[in-house]
């Protein structure tokens, strides 16, 4: 439903036709008539409050709101807030005094991020210790990949520290910037489309969703046997979108504190399955095969708003057609013509596997 806006021609018709009718014996649609200035003028003014309606209208709908804050305002009447900025955390692990107990509060540092020791932790016998650390910064620079350097931040305090720690295998995770206006718009929308149902399986995407840094989540029944729930979620700012099992653990603790249904529940990362490309295209230059290259990019992207793109769910596979590669193809500025020649046929993805862009050959 849109707000129709009439042109200033039609407000203009509209003044004159109530200038004779409340004004008998005149005439404004004379060029000499003052009535024809002033009908002008309330034709400019009424056209103004118009688009000042039609301004008004779009606001009273989530889906069309160009105000973030009134975006904010209706995403709020139903608990759905804006997800702030969210830290890094993780395990370090390094070797020190053999035996030795160290406070909580050493900090490290690795590209001016710092993170801190959130509890006390002891060397074992030959002086190896693991340590739970967290960025005392906020945002999604605030991650590290596993077996990443941290240096010792204030060495003088600790001698029998060791000058680097290394990132545990689960890396440091968790870590995201505030989230995007247009993100929230749709964490709304959904949550409209499936309110809660006490334990559905949209409830637990709509809670995954929740966590700073998902971006895309997919609940299915039976992903680990009988009685069990499964949540492959995506991660803004990880390669492909697939998360660390820092990041994993951080939307576990948090749906664990949400969900009342007890089934055995598990949060998984999809796994990269690389989808290669054998083009013959038309113009065949080397701008034509970077802008067609970027349009993949894009469409391959699963953590963008609006993808088509998802993992294979159990009993339920990912089939992706050649048809949506084509179009992708085919809407490149410049492109003539296209043969699509690898795939053969439509991929399919199984259960956890979700489609990437693998390489392209141009034929």
């Amino acid at each position: 439903m849109a707000f129709p806006i009439r042109s200033l021609d039609e407000i203009s018709a509209s003044v004159r036709g109530a200038m004779r009718q409340y004004l008998p014996g005149t005439d404004a649609s004379l060029k000499q008539n003052v009535l024809r200035v002033i009908g002008k003028v309330q034709a400019l003014l009424a056209h103004e409050y118009e688009l000042r309606l039609k301004w008004i209208f779009r606001q009273l709908f989530l889906s069309t709101a160009t105000s973030e804050a009134i975006i904010r305002l209706h995403c709020a009447e139903y608990r759905i807030l804006q997800k702030p900025a969210s830290a890094a955390a993780g395990e370090v692990t390094g070797a020190g005094q053999a035996n030795a107990t160290y406070p909580a509060g050493v900090r490290f540092v690795s590209g001016g991020v710092t993170y801190v020791t959130t509890a006390a932790f002891t060397a074992n016998a030959v002086g190896g210790f693991t340590a739970s650390v967290q960025a005392e910064s906020a945002g999604a620079a605030t991650n590290r990949d596993a077996s990443a350097e941290l240096l010792l931040a204030d060495p003088a305090l600790y001698p029998s520290l060791p000058e680097t720690v290394s990132v545990g295998a689960d890396g440091l995770g968790g870590g995201a910037d505030i989230e995007s206006v247009e993100d929230l718009r749709a964490r709304g929308l959904k949550r409209k489309a499936s309110p809660p149902q006490g334990g559905a399986l949209p409830d637990y995407e709509n809670w995954a969703l929740e966590v700073p840094g998902v971006v895309n989540a997919w609940a299915k029944n039976f992903a680990g046997g009988f009685g069990t729930i499964g949540v492959w979620v995506l991660f803004r700012g990880r390669v492909n979108g697939i998360p660390e099992p820092s990041d994993l653990a951080a939307v576990d603790a948090y749906i664990e504190s949400l969900r009342l249904v007890r089934a055995r529940y598990f949060t998984m990362a999809p796994v990269a399955k690389p989808v290669d490309l054998t083009i013959s295209l038309s113009p065949d230059t080397a701008a034509m095969r970077s802008a067609v290259t970027d349009a993949l990019i894009g469409f391959f992207d699963a953590t963008r708003e609006g993808t088509r793109l998802r993992p294979g769910l159990p009993d339920d596979p990912f089939t992706l057609p050649r048809a949506w590669l084509s179009e992708v193809i085919s809407t490149v500025p410049g492109e003539n013509s296209h043969v699509l020649i690898e795939p053969a046929a439509a991929p399919v993805f199984q259960p956890g596997e979700l489609p990437v862009l693998g390489t392209i050959t141009w034929s």
